[in-house]
């Protein structure tokens, strides 16, 4: 073919990129094929024209930039976590499943003693309207006993 060139003559000096890109972008299909260490330059440079085309219209996808921009987005989100986590906005999620369950606990225990401690008080009430105020009073102290206790331990 006479249009046969060396890659590794024209890759930097006339395409503008190495020989290694120009390999990814053929295996990917976008140019012609490297055979022998030679490329067809009409064809490969047909191609990288409607590539580049492509690119500045917003259709084609530089795969290398797109894998680095997700990788720094991540990095950042990444790094934004770690700051909130430092600064004490943000909760690991095993953290957080056990702040849950020993405050469920806790508020559990709390109500569960309430009968038992006022069983022998509101056994000699007979008024209904006082049961239910010793009730509320019981319920509240435990309440507000189970929030100073959070406030305590820094929850």
């Amino acid at each position: 073919m006479a249009n046969e060139v060396e890659l590794e003559k024209v890759s930097k000096s006339v395409f503008g990129i190495t020989s290694r890109r120009y390999r990814q972008m053929a295996n990917d299909e976008i140019v012609p094929a490297v055979v022998k260490g030679k490329i067809d330059f009409i064809a490969a440079s047909r191609a990288l024209i409607a590539y580049y085309r492509k690119l500045a219209e917003g259709q084609g996808s530089l795969n290398l930039t797109d894998v680095r921009t997700r990788k720094e987005n991540a990095r950042a989100e990444r790094e934004e976590l770690i700051v909130k986590k430092l600064k004490g906005e943000l909760v690991l999620r095993n953290e957080a499943i056990k702040w849950v369950s020993l405050l469920v606990a806790e508020c559990k225990a709390a109500l569960w003693n309430i009968p038992r401690r006022l069983g022998p008080v509101l056994a000699v009430v007979n008024d209904e309207r006082e049961c239910e105020e010793i009730l509320r009073k019981e319920y509240r102290k435990a309440l507000e006993d189970l929030a100073k206790g959070m406030k305590k331990k820094g929850r």
